[in-house]
């Protein structure tokens, strides 16, 4: 009696597992193919709108040196000014949001 309950309560838990694992090839395999689909969609659309503007590329990279020119190639001052711009916009949410409800 005591070996078929511990038996049975085995084939349970060997159920239970393969469950949990069933569960997780079929949560990789959708995650998997949304990324993938994901990842071709949006090379899909840069390609487009890159033969739309001409060489979009081109245009940023040259705006990124011309930046760099200006600093003098001191990357770090473009570090602190956007980091001290990014929280400068952050705190100002904050007070407009504490100011409409109150």
């Amino acid at each position: 009696m005591k070996g078929e309950a511990g038996h049975m309560l085995h084939n349970e838990k060997s159920k239970q597992e393969g469950h949990i694992w069933g569960s997780m090839r079929r949560t990789a395999f959708i995650l998997g193919s949304g990324l993938l689909s994901f990842v071709a969609f949006w090379n899909s659309v840069t390609w487009h709108l890159q033969r739309f503007w001409g060489a979009s590329g081109y245009f940023w990279q040259a705006q990124w040196e011309r930046l760099l020119t200006t600093f003098e190639g001191k990357e770090w001052i473009l570090f602190f000014i956007g980091w001290r711009d990014l929280v400068s916009q952050w705190d100002g949410s904050k007070q407009r949001v504490n100011s409409e409800i109150s």
